[in-house]
């Protein structure tokens, strides 16, 4: 029984124009555009409407189902994916003959870059992604797998795959490493295929044009969309994320702050009037005290006046015998 096979592609984010495949219409294969697009219509190919997996995020999106397919193609038992820019111009049965004679996943060789670590110089120079998450995956790599980044990197514009539980599991791992780094597959496939061990077989071919296809076909393509976001991804934009909450927080702490200024300031105020208060009352007694140490001295100096005059002198032996009385007298009332 031969293999179920079809030919695939993915069209997200009206990135660009659909690609149709002349060779589409030689073959029983079927040739499915998994798109987001409502309104696309094809000659060629079948149009499978798909929710993206990051409404916000194409690429990965459309990474997703290069990567690790679409839950409708397990009903085939091999798949070829290709670019949506890549025109094929064999019929996908002798690709697939070809490609998958000796092995489950094979993929297309990168033909104009000798290292992966070019790749990553690539990336970073043409703004293909955040520059952080891309040096942070590249310093990753070069800790754990330093004899990855010298190997030949896979270009992936086109895909041949068994879909074995081998081949699924390689698939899912690569995907992994997209979502953790940086969404240029190119970047991650290396390690991925090595951290799977899976047989991977490279295919040598000029990637612009060859015998069974050419690339990159004009397509109007929204380059960019392709381009890094504005917005920075990854552990800088944690980072900035963490900053913004310490200033958010610190903007809470200083509005407490605040809140407890204007309240001192408050108890200030009535401690004020309070210390006012006293100081009235202070100024109110020592103004009494004086008052009182004037009467005392017109009191004493009144006195002296008086004891001064005849008649106090000459009264003086009359009073001590009315106080020697006096004192004969409380003693006899004791008794």
């Amino acid at each position: 029984m031969p293999p179920r096979r079809a030919v695939y592609t993915a069209l997200l984010g009206r990135y660009e124009e659909l690609n149709e495949q002349p060779t589409a219409l030689d073959t029983d294969i079927p040739f499915i555009c998994f798109t987001d697009d409502p309104n696309l219509v094809s000659e060629t190919w079948q149009i499978h409407l798909v929710d993206p997996l990051f409404p916000l995020d194409m690429v990965r999106s459309q990474r997703d189902i290069k990567i690790r397919g679409h839950e409708t193609l397990t009903q085939f038992d091999e798949t070829l994916y290709i670019d949506n820019s890549v025109s094929l111009k064999q019929v996908p049965d002798i690709v697939l003959d070809e490609w998958l004679a000796s092995t489950d996943l094979a993929v297309s060789l990168h033909s104009y870059r000798d290292r992966v670590v070019d790749e990553f110089d690539e990336v970073i120079a043409l703004s293909l992604d955040d520059p952080s998450r891309v040096h942070e995956q590249l310093m990753y790599y070069a800790h754990l797998y330093p004899e990855v980044l010298y190997e030949r990197p896979f270009w992936n514009g086109i895909l041949a795959r068994r879909h074995t539980e081998a081949v699924n599991k390689a698939m899912q791992l690569w995907f992994d490493h997209v979502l953790r780094f940086s969404r240029r597959d190119q970047l991650s496939a290396n390690v991925a295929f090595s951290l799977a061990g899976i047989q991977v077989r490279g295919i040598e071919h000029d990637n612009w044009e060859s015998t069974m296809h050419r690339w990159p076909v004009d397509l109007s393509r929204k380059v960019q969309l392709g381009k890094a976001p504005t917005r920075k991804a990854g552990p800088l934009l944690a980072e900035v994320a963490r900053l913004e909450l310490d200033v958010t927080r610190g903007s809470a702490e200083v509005a407490r702050l605040e809140l407890d200024v204007t309240r001192v300031s408050l108890e200030a105020a009535d401690y004020q009037d309070k210390v006012r208060k006293v100081e009235a009352l202070s100024q109110e007694l020592q103004q009494s005290n004086l008052r009182a140490q004037q009467a005392l001295r017109e009191a004493t100096h009144h006195m002296e006046r008086v004891e001064a005059t005849l008649s106090w002198r000459v009264t003086k032996p009359l009073r001590s015998i009315r106080r020697g009385l006096k004192r004969i007298k409380t003693g006899v009332t004791r008794h």
